[in-house]
């Protein structure tokens, strides 16, 4: 981004939010038209693939959500049959998150064309630049994560991504 009179456009937050954005908006387009569903659809019904039997206290803290969206996603997704909901084997009070069949066969279909999609994106970066950037990404993160806990906040789970070295 070119250098401005208003700091707000080069603060790294800002940025990335605007890229995050730009992101979501490409992606659920294409998803919505493709398969019928969003990129928070999706990104709960991958987390369920991640994580079979995740609870909905664990899946809040891992897609990054608030609570009631998290809630509605899920009622949702039950509802088209993507994911079901199953009590608890040790506490019945406790709810676990499962995806159907037709909710396993969504994830793989559109982990396919997702890869199509982000190695499109990704090829505006050469080889260097991309490594360059999961590095970076990675570093804030952690710097991040590692602030949060010494405050006494848990903040998000960390989910690595697997890369190739």
């Amino acid at each position: 981004m070119p250098s401005s009179d208003h700091p707000i456009l080069e603060y790294l937050s800002f940025r990335l939010d605007r890229l995050s954005e730009l992101s979501k908006a490409a992606g659920s387009q294409f998803y919505e038209n493709e398969f019928g569903v969003t990129v928070r659809d999706l990104r709960v019904l991958r987390l369920v693939a991640l994580e079979p039997g995740l609870t909905l206290s664990r899946l809040i803290e891992l897609s990054l959500l608030e609570k009631t969206q998290v809630s509605k996603l899920v009622s949702a997704l039950v509802r088209q049959g993507l994911l079901s909901r199953q009590i608890g084997e040790l506490d019945a009070r406790q709810i676990n998150l499962f995806l159907s069949t037709e909710g396993e066969s969504m994830v793989k279909r559109t982990y396919e064309r997702g890869n199509t999609l982000e190695k499109a994106l990704l090829a505006t970066l050469t080889e260097a630049e991309l490594k360059t950037f999961n590095r970076c990404i990675d570093k804030l993160t952690d710097t991040l994560e590692h602030r949060a806990r010494d405050a006494g906040h848990e903040g998000a789970a960390r989910v690595k991504p697997k890369r190739a070295a």
